[in-house]
C-alpha cells in the first residue's frame, strides 16, 4: 500500500537564540537557524513528499532580514529535489511570513488573512493523494477558533490540517478544542504554538511537533521534526525524529547523612551519565539543571560551593553534558527520636512532628492543633476568600486533617531553620 510522507515541524523562531546555556557555549552554535538548515538535508535524504511548517518559522517581523537567507536556502534545496515547502503563519510571524512567501520561490503560504486554503500533493502518477488544509494568523492575536470558519469541501481525498493554534486555556492565540479537531474529518492535524512536542489525540493524530530546537530550560526533553505518513486509505503513522542538537534536562540528586562534598560530586556524575542515555544521537549539548535534596552534614558546604558544582562537565559519546544550574535543597540531619522532649524549641517541634506522624501520643499537643485549626478556618472564612468561594463550587472549609498537614510542613521547616542557626547536627 502506497503512502505519502510529510516532514512536519513548527515554532522554529529563526532569529532567536537558546537561553541560559553554560557560559563557554555560544548560543549561535545552537540557534534554531542552524537546525533549520539541516531540515532540507533530512528531507532530501529521506525522500519525503513535502515539508510542512505549522507557524512561527520566523521569530518576529523585525527578523525578516535575518530569516530571508535561511528560508530561501532551504526552499531552494527542497525545490531541486522536487519537495514543496508549505507553511502557515503563526502569531509571531503573521506580518513577516506572507512577505517571505511572496519573495521566495517554493515557499507556499496557506491561509492568508485568516482564511482557509488548500494545496494538493500527488503520487508518482500525478494523481492527488493528500490535501493539506491550512489557516494563517491574520495578526498578532486571534481570539476565535479557526475551525469556526473552516469551509473547504471534503473531496474524498485524505486531508491533513495545519494550523497554529492553542488547545490550552489561553484565548488570544486561536483557541481550539482537541475534540473539534478530532471530529473534523481530517486524517491528522499538525499544530504550532505550544513548544512541548507530542500527540494531544491519538486517532486521528493531533500533533504538536513542538519547537524544532529548545529555546529555554522550560523546554525539556527531546525536540525536532516529526514524520507523518499517510496511507491511501487514510491510515496515519507519526514518528519523532529527535533532530535537535540541544537538550535541556532536570535531574534530582539525593544525598545521605554520611555523604560529603566529593561523594555528592560523584553522585552527580552518575546521574548525568544516566540522563545522557535518554538523549538522541544527534544531541551535541545536554544542559542539566541539578537539584540536590536529602539530609546531610555537608549541606552548608554544598551551598557554599554550588559554583564549583556548576562547573561539572563530562563527555559521553558525541554529547557534552554540562551542569547549567544547581539548586541545593539539602537539609541538616536530625534524629527526631533523640531530640523529642528536649527543653528547647527543636525538642518541642520534634515531639509535635512525631505526634503528628503517629509515633507519639497527640494529647500533649491537642491545644496547639485546635488553635491552629481555628485560626486556619477563620482565615478561610474571611472576606479575602469570598471571591474564590463564589466561583469554585468545590471549595470547602479546611478539615482537621488538612490542618495537621500544614502543621507537619511548618514544624519540619522550623526544625531545619533552628538546626542550621544553631549548627546542631546528628545522625538521621
Amino acid at each position: 500500500m502506497a503512502s505519502i510522507e510529510v516532514l512536519c515541524t513548527a515554532d522554529i523562531h529563526i532569529g532567536r537564540r537558546p537561553s541560559r546555556l553554560p557560559d563557554r557555549f555560544d548560543p549561535a552554535d545552537f540557534s534554531p537557524r542552524t537546525i533549520w538548515a539541516d531540515i532540507a538535508e533530512a528531507a532530501v535524504t529521506r525522500g519525503v513528499d513535502a515539508v510542512v511548517v505549522a507557524g512561527d518559522l520566523v521569530d518576529r517581523e523585525n527578523k525578516y532580514a535575518e530569516a530571508f537567507g535561511a528560508v530561501e536556502s532551504v526552499a531552494a534545496t527542497l525545490a531541486e529535489a522536487g519537495i514543496p515547502l508549505v507553511a502557515v503563519a503563526g502569531n509571531h510571524d503573521a506580518g513577516a511570513l506572507p512577505d517571505l512567501a511572496e519573495a521566495i520561490d517554493n515557499l507556499q503560504l496557506l491561509g492568508r488573512n485568516g482564511s482557509w486554503e488548500r494545496t494538493g500533493l500527488t503520487d508518482d502518477d500525478g494523481d492527488p493523494c493528500l490535501h493539506v488544509d491550512g489557516w494563517s494568523f491574520p495578526s498578532r492575536y486571534h481570539h476565535e477558533s479557526p475551525l469556526a470558519t473552516y469551509d473547504l469541501a471534503n473531496e474524498g481525498i485524505p486531508r491533513l490540517g495545519v494550523v497554529h493554534a492553542d488547545v490550552s486555556d489561553e484565548d488570544r492565540y486561536a483557541p481550539v478544542a482537541v475534540d473539534d479537531l478530532a471530529t473534523s474529518g481530517h486524517v491528522a492535524w499538525v499544530l504550532g504554538h505550544l513548544h512541548v512536542p507530542g500527540l494531544r489525540h491519538d486517532n486521528p493524530p493531533v500533533l504538536y511537533p513542538g519547537s524544532l530546537q529548545p529555546l529555554d530550560p522550560s523546554e525539556t526533553g527531546g525536540h525536532g521534526a516529526w514524520l507523518v505518513s499517510v496511507e491511501t486509505d487514510g491510515t496515519v503513522d507519526t514518528e519523532p525524529l529527535g533532530s535537535a542538537t540541544l537538550q535541556y534536562r532536570e535531574a534530582v540528586v539525593s544525598t545521605t547523612s554520611e555523604q560529603g562534598f566529593h561523594d555528592v560530586v560523584d553522585t552527580i556524575h552518575e546521574r548525568l551519565r544516566e540522563t545522557v542515555t535518554e538523549c538522541s544521537p544527534e544531541t551535541e549539548l545536554l544542559a542539566v539543571d541539578v537539584t540536590i535534596e536529602g539530609r546531610t552534614d555537608a549541606h552548608t558546604d554544598l551551598r557554599g560551593r554550588s559554583g564549583e558544582l556548576e562547573q561539572i562537565e563530562l563527555t559521553d559519546g558525541g554529547t557534552t553534558v554540562q551542569v547549567a544550574d544547581v539548586t541545593v535543597d539539602a537539609k541538616p540531619p536530625i534524629d527526631l527520636t533523640d531530640r523529642a522532649g528536649d527543653d528547647d524549641p527543636i525538642g518541642y517541634l520534634a515531639g509535635l512532628l512525631r505526634a503528628l506522624e503517629g509515633d507519639e501520643p497527640l494529647e500533649p499537643y491537642q491545644d496547639v492543633i485546635e488553635t491552629a485549626h481555628m485560626n486556619i478556618r477563620e482565615t478561610h472564612d474571611s472576606n479575602a476568600y469570598r471571591e474564590l468561594k463564589s466561583h469554585d463550587e468545590t471549595y470547602s472549609r479546611p478539615t482537621e486533617a488538612e490542618t495537621k498537614d500544614v502543621l507537619r510542613q511548618q514544624a519540619r521547616q522550623l526544625i531545619d531553620a533552628f538546626v542550621e542557626q544553631q549548627g546542631v547536627t546528628a545522625d538521621e
